[in-house]
């Protein structure tokens, strides 16, 4: 059974319940943020402290200080055991009692790599992004565009979905940022599409250079993407993961040669700095 930590308290996660009146679980008026767990270690944990921080003050949402968080999350890996695992932060702006945070640890299943190198079939989903002005880049529960993506990659039979904008741009998916490969170059969404930049997209455009790619962001049609050699998705909890098709066209394992470079390439990093 795992351990919680919920409204200041440790609880067994199976009895964090949320009080009726929470605003979070009825308006979605809440922000979040996940983290790795590696090796018993957090990788880059300052960083998801502060992107939730930036995610509050967007909403003027209270938020506990950094180092309590800090303190919550180590408590959360003692507790626990997990020597792998995704954590969660979610806060909310509460009820009677005010702001309430929640925070969860889930251990990776063990064939996390191998279920992630396998890849993703993906469909362009026909709900557009909002654009940057709808603030997309503050992580809400309530990202409705995700889960109505989500749903169209469902009934057509496929693992997720791909959103544009309004304007036909390749923006992102519902939880991941975008990379694709064509000869040398790698091809990423600007951030002026509205995108959340997530960490791991930023440790990949330090990382690519050394392995010989050349990385340009910027406003891409969709039609680029049939360009593209191979295609993959970047996230915290997995790292990276190859489109093995992307609406209907296959994308070969033989051309993978930037997104298994940049797989091994990024969790070599995240060892070096898990703590």
């Amino acid at each position: 059974m795992s351990i919680a930590w919920l409204g200041g308290r440790w609880i067994e996660e199976a009895d964090a319940f949320i009080p009726a009146d929470d605003r979070g679980f009825l308006y979605g008026d809440a922000v979040f943020e996940t983290g790795r767990l590696v090796a018993g270690g957090y990788f880059r944990l300052d960083r998801h402290l502060e992107r939730l921080e930036a995610s509050a003050a967007a909403l003027r949402l209270p938020v506990p200080p950094r180092d309590e968080l800090a303190r919550v999350a180590r408590g959360l890996a003692d507790r626990n055991g997990f020597a792998d695992a995704t954590l969660r932060f979610t806060v909310t702006r509460g009820g009677a009692r005010g702001p309430l945070l929640l925070a969860t640890l889930a251990p990776m299943e063990r064939d996390w790599r191998s279920t992630a190198n396998r890849g993703w079939r993906i469909v362009t989903a026909g709900v557009r992004h909002p654009p940057a002005s709808a603030l997309p880049q503050v992580k809400t529960p309530g990202r409705l565009h995700g889960l109505l993506a989500r749903a169209e990659a469902r009934r057509a039979g496929a693992d997720d979905a791909l959103l544009l904008s309004a304007e036909g741009h390749v923006v992102e998916g519902p939880s991941w940022n975008l990379f694709w490969r064509v000869g040398a170059t790698l091809f990423t969404p600007a951030a002026e599409t509205g995108l959340l930049e997530g960490l791991t997209r930023a440790a990949l455009l330090d990382l690519a250079p050394p392995l010989g790619l050349t990385v340009e962001e910027g406003l891409f049609p969709r039609a680029h993407l049939d360009l593209a050699e191979e295609a993959f998705a970047t996230m915290t909890s997995v790292g990276v993961v190859p489109f093995s098709a992307l609406d209907g066209r296959v994308l070969p394992v033989a051309q993978r040669r930037a997104a298994s470079a940049l797989f091994e390439a990024y969790w070599d990093l995240v060892a070096r700095e898990a703590r």
